[in-house]
């Protein structure tokens, strides 16, 4: 395992209280981050047990004992079962050899956020803790502040979609369907050194007034905004962006609303500061579409935490109260949306560095006609 990945789980353990001995975690996206390992949920329970002055220990099926001790220290004392087996009842048994070394204090650290209902009964049926406590608060503390080489897989994978973006974009023509589109992107996606494509939406017409939706059949008319959101992961590291472009004259009401939801998405990311709280992105953005008479149209957050999940911890919305610190990675996505006519978003990806607030997507964001 990677000096980083060490230093990472020590401070996990500085995050959480002291009676804390034992945090749990199953195939997810923290256990990558703490480890190194990249393992998908599947039939067979998987639970990793790790420990404040100890060794971990993995409680999982043998097949996946290869793959563990690939990332993981030495030490790491393993408990498994055969695939012949029933799995739920045999990770009971093996729990059982485990529970009563791992019961040595009064709580421990689950993941509620990436822990299934079969992982955590085994937990509450074989041990009595007398407390379990959310891991979710500590982990999304540390994985919210993205060190440099982390920065450094998101920039790639902003420059990525860009590029992608970009081209497919030139492509568009009168006929095309919003799934034609998705598609184009799609194959530029498997052509580049992306890991995936991160998944995405295409709108088109009345329907880019969907803020969240599914790319449908809608095809490309004269007077159209079209509306791109996409992104792709490298390394693990997502990117997430959204540019929406106009086919021919489109109407007047539309250029305003694409001018003032361009304006609320700089106003936020203008006040992308340490210390700031991240409720004053939303606000920002949400004045300048509420000045304009648009307020009843911007129905969702201003942005939300990005790296190794395309959605995580922290959230830019109205009552977060906590602070942007440095490494923090988001998006800053302002939309206005109206029924029967149509919609404009400008997303963004954002971090805010040691020098200052670094923007990642540098795809135009002056309205585009075709």
């Amino acid at each position: 395992m990677d000096d980083i990945h060490y230093q990472r789980q020590a401070a996990l353990f500085e995050q959480l209280p002291e009676q804390i001995d034992t945090a749990v975690l199953t195939p997810s996206e923290s256990l990558h981050y703490l480890t190194g390992l990249t393992m998908h949920k599947s039939e067979r329970p998987t639970l990793l047990f790790f420990r404040r002055k100890k060794p971990p220990i993995a409680l999982l099926p043998r097949l996946e004992v290869g793959r563990v001790q690939d990332r993981l220290s030495s030490e790491v004392r393993y408990f498994t079962y055969q695939d012949s087996d029933d799995p739920i009842e045999a990770a009971s048994k093996a729990f059982q050899e485990i529970q009563t070394e791992l019961m040595e204090k009064g709580s421990v650290a689950v993941e509620y956020r990436g822990t299934r209902l079969v992982e955590y009964q085994l937990l509450v049926d074989k041990c009595q803790w007398s407390q379990l406590q959310d891991l979710e608060p500590a982990i999304s503390a540390l994985r919210a502040e993205k060190d440099d080489s982390e920065i450094e897989h998101m920039r790639t994978a902003a420059k990525i979609i860009d590029g992608i973006l970009e081209e497919t974009i030139e492509q568009i023509e009168i006929g095309d369907s919003e799934t034609e589109i998705e598609r184009e992107i799609q194959k530029r996606v498997l052509d580049s050194s992306a890991d995936r494509y991160s998944g995405g939406i295409v709108t088109v017409g009345e329907r880019t007034a969907l803020p969240h939706t599914t790319t449908g059949t809608q095809k490309v008319a004269d007077g159209d905004l079209v509306m791109i959101d996409a992104g792709v992961v490298y390394n693990g590291y997502y990117s997430d962006i959204t540019r929406t472009v106009a086919v021919g004259e489109i109407d007047e009401e539309l250029r305003s609303i694409y001018e003032t939801v361009q304006r609320a998405a700089q106003a936020a990311r203008e006040a992308v500061s340490a210390g700031v709280p991240y409720q004053d992105l939303d606000r920002a953005a949400r004045t300048m579409i509420g000045d304009a008479g648009y307020g009843d149209f911007f129905p969702h957050r201003v942005g939300h935490g990005l790296g190794l999940e395309g959605h995580e911890p922290p959230y830019l919305a109205e009552g977060n109260e906590s602070t942007l610190s440095v490494g923090n990675a988001f998006t800053i996505e302002p939309g206005i949306y109206v029924e029967g006519l149509g919609g404009v978003r400008i997303e963004d990806d954002v971090v805010l560095t040691d020098n200052g607030s670094e923007v990642l997507t540098q795809t135009t964001r002056e309205l585009i006609h075709l």
